[in-house]
Formats: structure tokens, C-alpha cells, sequence
């Protein structure tokens, strides 16, 4: 197999290190020889090249440039690469674990053997690291690395996208690290994972409680979650106060009426005031919103959801119902991707009549704004009513804009 790294520098210019390997027997060293040595190594005999022999020097340089960003593997290889294989992983593990300035670690391979060993522990001995994506590992590569980051205290995001691979063993990896309670987290993405689903999520869950507080972000797209897996999500999240953005899109939510109605529930009952909360392309149904609403409408800043063609007039008179309201803080709406005919467009213009938050829409193309609209004049009505000054007064001044999918100058004049 093929290994390619890439590091850049803190400043705008770029510093790039390509590394090719093929697997090679490396010798194994104990820590405590990198140590011993690391002041009189010669860089250029662990190194194959002149530039990867300073680069490799930067990543603990007092001076700039130095190295912030470190990607291992997986990047496209460019015409003006070169094959090396006198580059020392060992070594490379020993700075990385050094390195004061090295913030961003992100993981598209992980060799195996000592070379492989190598990388984890210098992973975990690192004291700078605040960012780690993890995309596409094997089991136990991903295994391994989860039990690394239980050293890294300063760990802030986590970011862990199409990992198909992983067994329920190595999720239980990254449950336990989460339980620990050593990584505080700020941000935790978990994306197109496909055993997550709702018995990983099952695995997970005692984990979500124990980032607690801190947890700023939590992303859970395309996951396979259902209806069970999104109780646990909520029943995980008791902890998580600080909560701003949340997002559950891409998951198959066509019978989870229960589920939404539990977040919903959550919302209300905790001091949570969301920035984003995302649903889109969740096949969510008329049921469902109406179990999601409320919860949503008056505990989140934006809400999306996109994509989600099952829901009709009926199920957009709740959410209408529920922007109307004067405890509403719903400030962005984004309902593209869902066909609103004109008794879809009245039942929202019923509610944004009344709204006093909501200063951005957006619409699917498909509505139709021609100016005889039923639809279009109930908007139209509910932002300006010139049947009398009262009226006119009345009208909703709070909204901005009205998108429909990057096709504004079909918009009526009047709205």
C-alpha cells in the first residue's frame, strides 16, 4: 500500500510533504532512544530528501514556518511526486508526539506493523493536537487510534467520516474514550458511519453523556438512525447544556414521530437554545413535524428542513402554527426540497403574517410565484395588507428575504 503525507505551515504559503512508502521491516526503538538521540540526529539519514529532512525539523521548530497541519494518506498524488522509502516513521512519530505547534491531525491511513505502532504512540504522546478527522480506517487501525486519543486532554474536535469499516468493537472504542471523560470536546461529527445506525448509537450513548457541557457541536449525518437510535441520541444528550448546533440529517426518520417528539420534549424542558438544529433529508412526515414543531420553533435559531418531500400543507399548518407564536425564535427556515403548493403557501403566509423572528425563508423552485397565485397573494396579503392603514401597520416588517432555490428575480414584484 501507498501512505502519502502532507503537512502545511501556519503561514498563507503552503509547505507541502509527500511521502510514498511501501511497508518496509522498521526497526523497532523504545521511546526513550528518540529521546536520547534527538538532539545530534542527522535529519538527512532518516529522510529522503532534503525537503522532508527540514520539514520533518519544522514540526518542533521554535521558529515559523512551522507545521499546524498534518494529513496521513490519501491524497491525490500529483505529477510531481516522487517515490521515497528511506523516510523513517519512527522518527516521524517521535515529532509528532514532540511538536508544541501541531494542531490538525487528520487520518486517511494508517500502515500497519511498527509502522503503524509508531504512529499511535506519537499520536498519543502528543500535547498540541485540538483537531482530529478519521476517514475511512480499518477496524483496528481505528481501534487503536481511539485508544490513543484517551492521552489527549486537549482534544477539542473529533471528526470521524465514512468509517464502513469499523466493527462494533470499534465503536465501542470510541464509546469508551467518550465516557472517560478525558476528552472534553467542543465539536463531534460522526458522518456516513453505516454501523452506527441505531445499535451503535445504543453503544455510544453513555459516551455522549460524558463530554457533557462542552460539547458545542455534534453532527450525526447519514448514520442509518431510526426511531430508537434518535430516543438514545436524546436520552444521551441530558448532559450536553451547551449544545449550539445539532444536526440529524440524512437519516430515516419516516417513522419516528416518537423519537422527534422526545427532542422536541428535551428542548423545551432544558435551558437549550439551539443556533442550528438540522433535519434535512430525513424523510420526515406530516406526524413527525407535528411531534418536532414547537420544540424546535421556539428553541433554535435555524432550522432545516430540506429535502423532506413526504411533508404536505398539513403537516407545514403545524410548523405555521408554531412560527406564529410569540415564544418563536425560529430566525432562518429552510424548507427547499419540499413541493408547497398554493395550500401550502396560504398556511404559511398565515403564520409569517404573525411571525416576529423569522427574517429569512427559503422555498423550493417548484411553488408557483406566478402573480394570480392563491399562494403568492397570501403572502403578499400577509406583508403588506393594503386593505387599510390599520392593516398595512400590522403586516409582518420582520422579514428579509424570501429564497426560492437561486431563482429570486421569478419572484412577484409586490412580495
Amino acid at each position: 500500500k501507498i501512505a502519502c503525507l502532507s503537512l502545511k505551515s501556519c503561514l498563507r504559503s503552503t509547505i507541502t510533504w509527500r511521502l510514498f512508502y511501501r511497508p518496509i521491516n522498521m526497526e523497532r526503538r523504545d521511546y526513550n532512544y528518540y529521546e536520547a538521540n534527538a538532539a545530534t540526529i542527522n535529519m538527512e539519514k532518516i529522510t529522503s530528501c532534503e525537503g522532508n529532512a527540514k520539514i520533518l525539523h519544522r514540526l518542533c521548530a521554535d521558529d515559523p514556518p512551522r507545521i499546524i497541519h498534518l494529513i496521513l494518506g490519501g491524497e491525490t498524488f500529483s505529477s510531481n511526486s516522487f517515490i521515497f522509502e528511506g523516510d523513517d516513521l519512527g522518527w516521524l512519530s517521535y515529532f509528532i508526539g514532540k511538536s508544541e505547534c501541531l494542531l490538525h491531525l487528520r487520518i486517511n491511513y494508517l500502515p500497519g506493523g511498527e509502522e503503524g505502532h509508531a504512529i499511535v504512540e506519537g499520536i498519543a504522546r502528543s500535547k498540541s493536537i485540538r483537531y482530529i478527522k478519521i476517514n475511512n480506517l480499518s477496524n483496528d487501525a481505528f481501534a487503536s487510534i481511539m485508544r490513543a486519543l484517551g492521552s489527549l486532554s486537549q482534544l477539542e474536535k473529533l471528526d470521524i467520516d465514512d468509517n464502513s469499516s469499523v466493527a462494533p468493537d470499534g465503536w465501542s472504542e470510541l464509546g469508551f474514550l467518550l465516557e472517560s471523560g478525558v476528552c472534553k470536546l467542543k465539536e463531534l461529527f460522526l458522518c456516513r458511519n453505516n454501523y452506527i445506525g441505531n445499535e451503535g448509537l445504543d453503544v455510544l450513548s453513555n459516551g455522549l453523556r460524558g463530554i457533557g457541557s462542552s460539547l458545542k457541536v455534534l453532527r450525526l449525518q447519514n448514520n442509518s438512525i431510526g426511531n430508537e437510535g434518535l430516543l438514545a441520541v436524546v436520552e444521551a444528550l441530558q448532559n450536553c447544556t451547551g449544545l449550539e448546533i445539532l444536526d440529524l440529517s440524512s437519516n430515516d426518520f419516516s417513522s419516528a414521530a416518537a423519537g422527534l417528539g422526545s427532542l422536541s420534549d428535551w428542548l423545551q424542558n432544558s435551558p437549550m437554545n439551539l443556533k442550528y438544529l438540522g433535519f434535512e433529508c430525513c424523510s420526515i412526515t406530516d406526524e413527525g413535524l407535528h411531534a418536532l414543531a414547537e420544540g424546535a420553533a421556539n428553541h433554535c435559531e435555524e432550522l432545516g428542513l430540506d429535502g423532506n418531500e413526504s411533508i404536505t400543507s398539513t403537516g407545514l399548518s403545524y410548523l405555521s402554527n408554531s412560527i406564529r407564536s410569540d415564544s418563536c425564535r425560529v430566525e432562518t427556515l429552510h424548507l427547499q426540497g419540499i413541493p408547497i403548493g398554493d395550500d401550502g403557501l396560504e398556511v404559511l403566509a398565515r403564520g409569517l403574517a404573525d411571525s416576529k423572528s423569522l427574517w429569512l425563508l427559503e422555498l423550493d423552485n417548484s411553488v408557483d410565484v406566478s402573480e394570480t397565485s392563491a399562494g403568492w397573494l397570501a403572502f403578499s396579503r400577509a406583508l403588506c395588507d393594503t386593505s387599510s392603514v390599520n392593516s398595512t401597520y400590522l403586516s409582518n416588517h420582520t422579514i428579509c428575504d424570501i429564497c426560492i432555490e437561486d431563482d429570486e428575480e421569478t419572484i412577484p414584484r409586490d412580495i
